[in-house]
């Protein structure tokens, strides 16, 4: 897959006209993923090239950054998903406040038609766009017509009787309910970030964690002590991943993120790690002190081991602990 930086910066349409999947497709779930699929299907059967059009940064962040709305994905992950798909290209627009102010009709006429030459669109039944989000899906279709390319919309995806929206799977997270994420996701919820320094206390009780720096502007799940994956170079390792503020020490407001990894000895400073939440073991507690912390923390080191020895075993012969 092909990465385009503006919509105008590049010499593709030239070749061919396109099938192109429009949205912002945050965390890229299983509803994304379905808008995704029929764009690539539908380039695939008409012989043509398919692409994924997005904002970046997402349009809330430019509009109401009073809100701080935290995201579920960043562009990087949304792409490398993306290219697994096996969608041709994915050109990214940046959004600012005088996109913005672009009527619906004209959107369609300057970027869709003009531009990009769109052979087709695939959206969602609640994609909005244009000013105020006041273009539809029904717009698409009526200005389809008028312009010569063909518009399909994907109905609701629905996993029992619940819609898949990335709302849902925000309000899942903040209750910590990872594993119920994850059938609305896809996949697993993850986060990345680089090792650096902490205060060295987990070191000091016999329980090393690595510290993570998380970008600000992601989702993380509700604070408490998660079984995860951890992936680092070409190792999977099981971790405890605590999220929380470190309140038996009063460390303060500050959301941390540190793993104490299963089984592993090394220096892992200035290393970037993936932690894929599995499920939640406890919430974040307060202890009256570190001997206290030290017996709890070894109680969720025994209940991470008898669960992944009952659900995760065929993976723990896949890692190297």
């Amino acid at each position: 897959m092909e990465t385009i930086y503006g919509a105008g910066n590049a010499d593709i349409y030239n070749n061919g006209r396109l099938i192109i999947a429009l949205g912002n497709f945050d965390g890229l779930h299983l509803a994304h993923r379905e808008i995704i699929k029929r764009a690539r299907q539908k380039a695939v059967e008409e012989g043509l090239k398919s692409a994924v059009f997005t904002l970046d940064p997402h349009p809330v962040k430019v509009l109401y950054p009073h809100k701080n709305v935290l995201l579920l994905s960043t562009l990087q992950e949304r792409a490398e998903k993306m290219s697994s798909m096996g969608i041709d290209y994915l050109i990214v627009e940046r959004f600012t406040k005088e996109l913005s102010t672009v009527p619906p009709f004209q959107f369609v006429r300057n970027y869709l038609v003009d531009t990009m030459k769109a052979a087709g669109v695939v959206v969602g039944f609640d994609y909005t766009f244009g000013r105020r989000g006041r273009g539809s899906a029904a717009d698409l279709l009526r200005w389809g017509q008028k312009f010569n390319f063909m518009v399909d919309i994907v109905p609701p995806v629905t996993v029992g009787s619940e819609v898949v929206s990335s709302s849902l799977i925000r309000i899942l997270l903040a209750k910590g309910e990872v594993e119920e994420a994850s059938r609305y996701l896809g996949y697993c919820f993850e986060r990345r970030g680089r090792v650096i320094h902490g205060e060295g206390r987990g070191k000091i009780i016999g329980y090393p964690t690595a510290n993570l720096d998380i970008a600000p502007q992601l989702l993380l799940p509700a604070k408490g002590v998660y079984l995860s994956e951890v992936s680092w170079k070409n190792r999977k390792l099981f971790g405890l991943t605590n999220i929380g503020s470190k309140p038996t020490f009063n460390s303060g407001n500050e959301t941390c993120v540190e793993v104490h990894l299963l089984d592993f000895e090394g220096n892992l400073y200035g290393e970037e790690l993936k932690v894929v939440f599995l499920q939640r073991i406890r919430e974040e507690k307060a202890f009256c002190d570190a001997g206290k912390l030290k017996k709890q923390i070894e109680q969720d080191l025994a209940f991470a081991r008898k669960y992944i020895e009952n659900k995760y075993s065929d993976l723990k012969e896949k890692q190297c602990i």
